[in-house]
């Protein structure tokens, strides 16, 4: 079967290929990936400080090959610039999975000396095609689904003083932007100088083109202070969505807020009509406090490193 392969190009218009890529092949990607529509426009549109070194970060990143008829089907990409990589394929093209995973191996050697990549339970071939390449398995995690057509967990009442906004009615970014900062970095907050520069990347992050304000959700304290949060990823195409940056500050864990967090971005998905909402787990309290909301299917992924 003749296929082609050449490197991603912003100005041929790729990115709107990879992302019809997603919406329309979704039961496959879903399947044998653990990528959505919203990881790709991450990739894109999140302006993680290592993209902010690359110029040219989409170009150097992604590789992307073609059948016959000039369709794409399938494509090698980095996340982040460097050897932690995806190998995503239509379902008739799983046979070019060791190609791809070659290409890499060899086009971006000098990004090693580890190279990791994320697999399904789905894909036991190409999971023994990396064992013979020198692959083993270093961690596993999970991918939960809600269903949003059957009865939810009823919102929870929050403590006193505080409420549930979103940032189309209360766009309180600074405060988000703290709240986030804090919540992934263990404590820690920006220095003055910073703060204004990561609010600038927030904002080019939110011109892409799935954000919806709605369903990015925070919790608000009774000082005014942003404390929790999650953010839904939405496939609108396909009536489903990611939830997506789920955080608690520091200060106010163990209170049930992101919890909370997360039943009202559910209820919202629901009410706009969506039919399933996923979430990813990488511990076992994790994968408790989702089966605790409700989430119904459950599907195990694993990380694959070459030292």
């Amino acid at each position: 079967m003749n296929t082609t392969h050449r490197p991603y190009s912003e100005a041929a218009g790729d990115f709107n290929r990879l992302a019809r890529f997603f919406i329309d092949d979704v039961a496959n990607v879903r399947a044998r990936s653990t990528w959505c529509l919203g990881r790709i426009v991450d990739w894109k549109w999140a302006v993680y400080a290592g993209k902010q070194r690359t110029p040219f970060f989409t170009d150097d990143n992604a590789h992307l090959w073609f059948d016959g008829f000039d369709r794409l089907t399938g494509f090698v990409i980095a996340e982040s610039g460097d050897a932690g990589i995806a190998i995503i394929t239509r379902a008739g093209y799983r046979f070019l999975f060791e190609e791809m995973l070659c290409w890499a191996l060899d086009t971006w050697a000098g990004r090693g000396p580890r190279f990791g990549i994320e697999l399904t339970e789905e894909q036991a071939t190409e999971i023994e095609i990396l064992k013979r390449h020198g692959f083993a398995r270093a961690a596993t995690f999970w991918t939960r689904r809600f269903d949003l057509t059957g009865p939810l967990v009823p919102r929870p009442t929050l403590e006193p003083g505080f409420t549930m906004v979103d940032m189309a009615t209360h766009p309180d970014y600074r405060g988000q932007r703290l709240l986030r900062y804090n919540a992934f970095h263990r404590g820690a907050e920006y220095t003055p100088d910073e703060l204004p520069h990561a609010l600038m990347l927030d904002e080019v992050s939110r011109r892409n083109p799935i954000y919806h304000a709605p369903t990015d959700i925070c919790v608000m304290a009774p000082d005014g202070r942003l404390v929790a949060g999650c953010e839904a990823l939405i496939d609108a195409h396909n009536l489903e969505a990611d939830i997506e940056r789920v955080c608690t500050h520091e200060g106010f864990r163990r209170r049930g807020l992101a919890r909370a967090a997360i039943i009202e971005c559910l209820h919202r998905l629901k009410e706009m009509g969506l039919r399933s909402a996923y979430i990813m787990g990488y511990s076992e309290g994790a994968l408790a406090l989702y089966g605790s909301l409700g989430a119904v299917d459950e599907q195990a992924a694993y990380e694959y490193v070459r030292e």
